[in-house]
């Protein structure tokens, strides 16, 4: 049986990357913020949040991580530790 055929298999030139975003909107009693959750080919994560609605620009970011939900986890973590409310 032929392995599957997803974008995690796509032959890429050499030193090329690809990686895949998705975008969550994340509501809480510090604001409202827009979380991007990024994985590589290499099933690897991280996630970055901005506030949807400031003047200054704030990023709260995971290291790169090998489980998705954790790296989400992570910018929550810090968006309720840090966030301007």
């Amino acid at each position: 049986m032929p392995a599957e055929r997803t974008w995690h298999n796509l032959e890429l030139p050499e030193e090329a990357q690809l990686v895949r975003k998705e975008l969550f909107e994340y509501s809480s009693d510090k604001g409202d913020f827009i979380i991007e959750l990024f994985e590589n080919v290499k099933g690897e994560y991280y996630a970055i949040g901005t506030p949807r609605h400031s003047d200054k620009l704030i990023i709260y970011g995971s290291p790169v991580m090998s489980d998705s939900f954790m790296a989400m986890q992570t910018v929550i973590e810090k968006i309720e530790r840090e966030g301007a409310c």
